[in-house]
């Protein structure tokens, strides 16, 4: 949400307000969950420049596109102030079958040692802003 706002500082202050997410998201579903009327748009720059816009009092999106966005927008005055227990989940999608066993192996090995040797966090904080590899 936009950093002047303050009315919303839970998911149950969303009754009754604007929110804008990705069309038919889950971030969409639960905003409505929360009594918001929730519009959807095609990007996730859309939503957040509706909400720096004033025409939505809020989104719900990853804390991921969030960081990212931020990374590029350091000037944007927006601000998260809940977060769900869930984790957010990012997969690497692989095609499946035997013959690529080696291609799966192979990146989980790689994951492995950028996350033994720091170099998975020092990449996320280079393009998120934060370390994003351990939430």
């Amino acid at each position: 949400m936009r950093g002047d706002n303050e009315e919303i500082t839970s998911f149950e202050d969303l009754e009754g307000k604007k929110t804008v997410n990705s069309i038919a998201s889950t971030y969409m579903d639960l905003a409505e969950s929360f009594g918001a009327t929730a519009t959807g748009v095609s990007t996730l720059n859309d939503t957040l420049q509706n909400v720096l816009d004033g025409r939505a009092d809020a989104t719900l999106n990853a804390d991921v596109s969030f960081y990212d966005y931020m990374n590029e927008h350091p000037e944007a005055d927006l601000k998260i102030v809940a977060v769900t227990d869930d984790p957010s989940q990012v997969a690497v999608p692989m095609p499946k079958g035997e013959e690529y066993t080696s291609l799966h192996e192979a990146v989980n090995e790689a994951i492995t040692n950028m996350r033994e040797s720091g170099k998975l966090k020092e990449l996320s904080e280079t393009y998120f802003g934060s370390d994003i590899s351990q939430e």
